[in-house]
């Protein structure tokens, strides 16, 4: 098949182009370069020194490179938003993809308005309330009607919906599309290209280390005053550590010199940041919750999962410290899930087998 992947989530496209590649198809990636993690692509839709020059580009790039996205047996789009901020401009994009391609898809992954929108009614938890408060100061332009209507309208034009996580999974069902959405899909994660790292603390300080991005969103306000009591409460025994902004490079260096990877708090189920932990060999907390097992065809990951509330993360912390001595056991077995569940090649056939019963 000739496929077009269009757009990036933290490396989704570009692992999933590799693996579509190997299996034979003509597969080409337009994306903008994510900015902070700077992957590659075939087509550039969004590059600069600065977050200005880069969202001007990722705002006008799309639009000047309609004529390289005709003529495809399957194009994907990760996500609503492949022109920033602007409803109607998508829309437009998307009628375009329609009218010049055979099928279009849409993952469900990243924020869009059925995310903001559905995902405190679907959902037991969501992270939107906080991102609004600690991250945005406000609501989410998301929310605003116009994005809410153009969505609906854009879906119109979508053959199918392949959700990423349980997440994305429950708000475009919450938003009338169950009969366009597939079963999740599992992000692709090429562990031969990631080291696996002994994980012994026995003899050293147990290392906690949190990704910060988005602080609201991630519950990073909720992950720092559990890493205060634990450094207040333990402090020849942890080391924590929270950075961000990093490099994918830089990122992996940083978490290979830990032992324990505190992902998101207000997570139902694996990010990308949690599955890189895993395979690496690290002992991961973040999203593992029981819906989350729809992905994996009943079967939960084998990581601690956090309660997004205080007392219950601070409280999986310490168990974790308690716990040390079955570190080494875990990091095999966080690699081994990876491996089994995220391989390239058999998330790529699963893409396949989905766009085949499309055509």
């Amino acid at each position: 098949m000739k496929i077009l992947l269009i757009g990036e989530y933290s490396g989704l496209h570009k692992e999933l182009k590799n693996a579509l590649v190997r299996l034979g198809h003509d597969v080409t990636l337009a994306a903008a370069s994510d900015f902070w993690k700077k992957f590659e692509s075939d087509i550039n839709l969004g590059y600069g020194s600065n977050i200005y020059s880069y969202k001007a580009r990722q705002l006008l790039l799309p639009l000047l490179k309609l004529p390289a996205f005709k003529g495809y047996d399957v194009v994907h789009i990760v996500n609503f938003y492949i022109v920033p901020r602007f409803p109607a401009l998508n829309l437009f994009f998307v009628r375009y993809l329609k009218q010049h391609n055979k099928i279009v898809t849409l993952s469900g992954s990243g924020d869009d308005p059925f995310f903001v929108r559905y995902s405190e009614e679907a959902m037991r938890y969501s992270p939107i309330p906080w991102h609004e408060k600690y991250d945005r100061g406000g609501p989410y332009y998301m929310r605003e009607k116009n994005h809410l209507s153009a969505m609906h309208a854009y879906m119109k034009c979508i053959d199918g919906v392949i959700p990423i996580m349980y997440e994305y999974y429950s708000t475009f069902c919450a938003a009338g599309y169950a009969d366009k959405v597939s079963q999740p899909i599992p992000i692709p994660i090429d562990a031969s290209k990631i080291k696996f790292v002994e994980n012994d603390a026995s003899q050293s300080k147990l290392c906690f280390f949190h990704g910060l991005n988005r602080r609201g969103f991630k519950g990073t306000f909720l992950v720092e005053k559990s890493f205060d009591e634990l450094k207040r409460k333990y402090p020849n025994d942890v080391e924590c550590l929270i950075e961000g902004h990093l490099p994918f490079d830089k990122y992996m260096e940083v978490l290979a010199k830990t032992h324990v990877s505190v992902d998101q708090v207000f997570s139902h189920s694996l990010a990308m940041n949690a599955l890189y932990s895993m395979a690496q060999g690290k002992v991961v907390a973040g999203g593992a919750e029981p819906e989350s097992a729809i992905l994996y065809g009943g079967v939960l990951p084998p990581i601690y999962n956090l309660p997004a509330e205080q007392l219950g993360l601070t409280a999986v912390l310490e168990r974790i410290l308690e716990e040390r001595h079955t570190i080494p056991e875990r990091s095999v077995a966080s690699r081994e899930f990876v491996v089994k569940y995220h391989s390239p090649l058999a998330v790529a056939q699963q893409y396949v087998n989905y766009w085949r019963t499309l055509a």
